[in-house]
């Protein structure tokens, strides 16, 4: 059904969206004459080629918009004709008039710099009668916070693209030119103030958003009382909670950028203060240097307090690499490095018992690999006995026990089987488990 819509889709987009600026351009203009009562809900042909010809004379054509041809491309689904007496009568598809609302709410939209909880409040207003009864929440649901819903998301969308203009303001501020300092501070001052309008805006958005899923959540006793009330109003929850989260998670969003436009307006506000306390210092030491110099022989003199103060200069500098002599040079003897012979000796002996242990390791591996070979079935607890008893070690065992895993664990020539239950007996001094490897054959 999927690929049967896309394929529909793909077929009819040239007739489902306007192909030109003028088509779009005359369905709104359309649209306005029929809100402003110029023209009937149905219209005449005349008042279509009239708006027709306005366009082409806003937009500065040259030529004449094709009449038929911008008819024929959109009379399938944006405007439909009916006969009344002995004319024929246009008038808007419904489709049309939603294209024209969002294109200009995307536009202009109605709520422009307004703080996002007067929608929420103006649109989901849910009292306590809405909670009495699962069609009244109902009820609720279809008629408010349906619309509403929309009209939310496209707020904050709204909201977004005002907070990123007025945080590019600010960094056209900051960018400015740095003399003007009260230029920069009365800016300063109106965007801090929109931007801090938004912000308890947010806050008053957060906690009405809350109060509504809180207030929902309580009334959840009252629709216990049979199953379909109960699974109704366990699925409007379950959607207003998904949706309030998405809403958080954009207005959380919208917070963090206008965190970081506040972070920058107090950069500037502290840069603008600073350099403006410099600049009186500056302002005050002038005037009174002026009014305490006098002029003596043709020549200006300070007072004693203003004398002039030298700072240190060091001119001297290295010309050239200073020149050594290192003819002089004593070398230090270095003292001889003396090898511990006995602990070279331990050394080589433990390795000297390691290739040892190997050798007895790999030999005993070939004997067992010799009879598995030959057809044997090998019950490894006897030969961990002989072998710890030829080798006076449980190293050696143990590590051939490990060598035949590995050898023989993914071996398809042989079955590897662990029996991993405890045996114990009085007379062993060693308690293993049972390993048998057999030919896979038998």
């Amino acid at each position: 059904m999927e690929n049967e819509l896309i394929r529909s889709i793909f077929r009819n987009y040239e007739l489902l969206l306007p192909s030109n600026p003028e088509s779009i351009i005359l369905l709104v203009q359309l649209n306005d004459k029929i809100e402003k009562g110029e023209i009937d809900e149905a219209f005449s042909q005349l008042d279509f080629e009239k708006t027709v010809d306005q366009v082409a004379e806003m937009l500065g054509r040259e030529k004449s918009i094709q009449k038929e041809t911008i008819s024929k491309k959109l009379s399938q689904y944006f405007y439909t004709t009916a006969k009344r007496g002995t004319e024929y009568r246009y008038q808007l598809t419904v489709y049309a008039k939603d294209l024209v609302s969002a294109i200009i709410n995307e536009i202009q939209p109605q709520y422009d710099d307004l703080p996002l909880i007067y929608t929420f409040r103006r649109t989901l207003p849910l009292t306590e009668e809405d909670l009495l009864n699962i069609q009244n929440l109902n009820y609720w649901y279809y008629n408010h916070y349906g619309p509403a819903k929309k009209r939310i998301l496209g707020h904050i969308e709204n909201l977004q693209r005002y907070v990123d203009k007025k945080t590019f303001e600010l960094r056209s501020i900051l960018k400015a030119d740095a003399d003007n300092a009260r230029g920069l501070i009365d800016k300063f001052i109106l965007v801090f103030t929109d931007i801090g309008k938004q912000t308890e805006g947010l806050t008053q958005t957060l906690n009405f958003k809350q109060d509504t899923l809180d207030r929902i959540k309580t009334a959840e006793p009252t629709f216990l009382k049979d199953k379909e009330s109960w699974e109704r109003y366990f699925k409007i929850r379950a959607e207003i909670e998904q949706f309030f989260e998405n809403v958080d998670s954009r207005v959380l969003s919208i917070n963090d950028r206008i965190q970081t436009s506040s972070s920058r307006l107090k950069t500037l506000y502290d840069s603008l203060r600073y350099k403006q306390m410099y600049k009186l210092k500056i302002e005050k030491y002038l005037i009174s240097l002026i009014r305490s110099a006098q002029l003596v022989e043709g020549e200006i003199t300070l007072p004693p307090e203003f004398s002039r103060k030298s700072v240190p200069f060091f001119k001297r500098k290295f010309r050239f690499v200073p020149k050594l002599n290192f003819h002089d040079v004593i070398p230090k003897d270095v003292p001889e490095m003396h090898e511990d012979e006995e602990l070279r000796m331990l050394k080589e002996a433990e390795n000297m018992k390691v290739l040892i242990r190997q050798e007895h390791i790999s030999r005993w591996l070939e004997n067992i690999n010799t009879e598995i070979k030959a057809g044997v079935h090998i019950e490894f607890e006897d030969w961990f006995k002989d072998i710890y008893d030829a080798e006076q070690n449980l190293e050696v065992p143990i590590d051939v026990c490990f060598g035949l895993i590995q050898q023989h664990n993914k071996n398809p020539d042989a079955d590897l089987i662990v029996e991993q239950e405890r045996t114990f007996n009085l007379n062993d001094d060693v308690t293993i488990w049972r390993m048998k490897i057999q030919p896979s054959n038998s």
